[in-house]
């Protein structure tokens, strides 16, 4: 596996992606930097691999070829479990929200316990404040 040789600035860092299904590669080499603060959106049309992406960030499918590093951690040498220590979630299409919580309240209880978010670790030691 091809992993980012250096540490990155960035909160996400993607570089030559790849997984194959049978021969298919169902995502080929994609690179995508997210910095602190950054909302991204991939768009494709159905079957372009987008989901297979977030599949890749999380662990649910493991990579051919290529790095994730989130926090400068390689992701794609972590388990699932691993992969949600560090603060990596997701929130899956399936409408299962709680109408009387709040937007942010329903997406805290996807947010595993103990990773605590930017704002919320000291500067100098990424602890929690």
């Amino acid at each position: 596996m091809n992993t980012l040789s250096n540490n990155t600035d960035f909160l996400l860092a993607i570089e030559n992606l790849t997984v194959s299904f049978d021969g298919f590669k169902a995502v080929n080499d994609p690179n995508l930097y997210v910095d602190e603060n950054e909302i991204h959106v991939i768009i494709g049309p159905n079957g372009a691999g987008k989901i297979t992406v977030l599949d890749l960030i999380c662990g649910r499918t493991k990579a051919s070829d290529g790095s994730i590093k989130f926090r400068n951690r390689e992701l794609t040498e972590m388990k699932e479990h691993e992969i949600v220590r560090e603060g990596v979630g997701r929130k899956f299409q399936n409408p299962s929200i709680y109408e009387d919580l709040t937007v942010f309240e329903n997406l805290k209880i996807y947010f595993p316990r103990g990773v605590a978010t930017s704002s919320e670790r000291s500067p100098s030691s990424g602890t929690l404040k």
